[in-house]
């Protein structure tokens, strides 16, 4: 549990405006509705995680540092909807039949710290090799596998100045190619800036009070150079003191600042498209209110509720109107949001990164997160069904759990 996460550095969890774009929130275009799901395009749509500030983290010269469980559930599955639900975790919340039964999930609505390593190092800058982009990863070193920033300075530093091999992906492919390092200030360097690891905030969307299963921010954590969703090696979970409020405005998404606190609450096991997901120790200090869970057919456009940590660390309830259901969205963007609570706009101006993840309950019971926000108006967002959480949540979560 007690994992440790190389040179902790600042970093971004939603520096990238959708899953798949890489661009930096500044690139963003104040134009309502704008998206793009692929290429080198504004998008209007910013995920909602955010920056922390921790007491120890630090950028090395350029150098940014920072496991999945098997899935024993077969393949017996329940059709919910148009989404594929795991037939054990189906029972776990309804019971056999599909009947509703008093399995309820503790709704989250508390801030969380996250500090992953990633299964493969990343280039962010590469100065001096042209066959390297940002986003390529290094998989080894004159023939040996590396997966932190140190094994490559160490393999560099090793050389001597001699050549050296290196094995990367790509542009998805494959390659290998010669590099000689350059003495600089008494250190032989390669000439590219690399991170094998991220930390952040968000915002804890459940908790099993049964099992300690945790799901949060309702969409991966994404390279910021690739877009691509990070390969999780291993991940902590850590409390986080919350240190203020940057407000949104139209063209300039706001976020949640805070400090990790160091202490390690869990394990993240999972990371991906619907979310991040794994199992804390104490689940009732995650957790909150227990609720059943809305399926998406039950969801519908009008008023609902968010349940957010925002000032003072205290969770507070604000109102929302969901509106433009998807019902057959199987990813982060299944509902369109537009806050409607006027003490929500006046702290934050809508919508900000270190939200996401954060519980919509209606009707009283828990139906999606929230996910992202529009960059032309902070009011309005996406949110994403809960059902597409806990579907992403069972593949690897609930066999170690249960």
């Amino acid at each position: 549990m007690k994992r440790k996460v190389a040179g902790r550095i600042l970093f971004l969890l939603s520096i990238i405006y959708t899953l798949s774009l890489p661009l930096s929130v500044g690139a963003a275009e104040c134009s309502h509705g704008q998206e793009n799901g692929c290429g080198g395009k504004h998008s209007s749509a910013d995920n909602v995680g955010s920056e922390i500030q921790e007491s120890d983290c630090e950028n090395i010269c350029g150098t940014e540092e920072g496991a999945l469980l098997s899935n024993e559930l077969g393949e017996d599955y329940a059709e919910v909807g148009s989404v594929k639900v795991s037939s054990r975790l189906w029972e776990l919340l309804f019971g056999k039949e599909g009947a509703a039964r008093e399995k309820l999930l503790s709704v989250g609505g508390g801030v969380f710290g996250v500090k992953i390593k990633q299964k493969n190092v990343t280039v962010t800058e590469s100065k001096s090799i042209p066959l390297l982009s940002p986003g390529d990863k290094i998989l080894a070193i004159n023939g040996k596998r590396v997966s932190t920033v140190s094994e490559i300075q160490s393999a560099v530093e090793r050389s001597g100045g001699s050549s050296i091999t290196i094995k990367a992906i790509h542009n998805g492919s494959e390659i290998t190619l010669e590099a000689r390092p350059t003495l600089i200030d008494g250190e032989y360097k390669l000439g590219l800036s690399l991170r094998d690891g991220a930390v952040g905030i968000g915002t804890v969307t459940f908790v099993d009070p049964e099992t300690g299963l945790f799901g949060g921010l309702g969409h991966g954590i994404c390279d910021a150079e690739s877009g691509d969703i990070v390969e999780l090696h291993t991940g902590d979970i850590s409390g986080v003191i919350l240190g203020g409020i940057h407000k949104g405005e139209c063209g300039k998404p706001g976020e949640l600042s805070g400090i990790l606190t160091g202490e390690d609450k869990g394990d993240l096991t999972e990371n991906c498209e619907c979310g991040v997901f794994g199992v804390v120790d104490n689940p009732e200090a995650f957790g909150g209110e227990c609720l059943p869970v809305g399926t998406r057919d039950e969801l519908h456009e009008g008023e609902a509720t968010v349940y957010s940590t925002l000032k003072n660390g205290m969770k507070g309830e604000y109102k929302v109107e969901i509106y433009d259901i998807d019902r057959t969205s199987e990813g982060s963007k299944s509902f369109r949001i537009r806050v409607t609570d006027p003490t929500l706009i006046a702290l934050t101006g809508g919508i900000v990164r270190g939200m996401s993840g954060s519980p919509i309950i209606q009707d009283g019971k828990l139906v999606g997160a929230v996910t992202h926000v529009m960059v032309a108006d902070p009011t309005e967002g996406y949110g994403i069904f809960i059902e597409n959480m806990l579907n992403a949540a069972q593949n690897q979560v609930i066999p170690k759990a249960a």
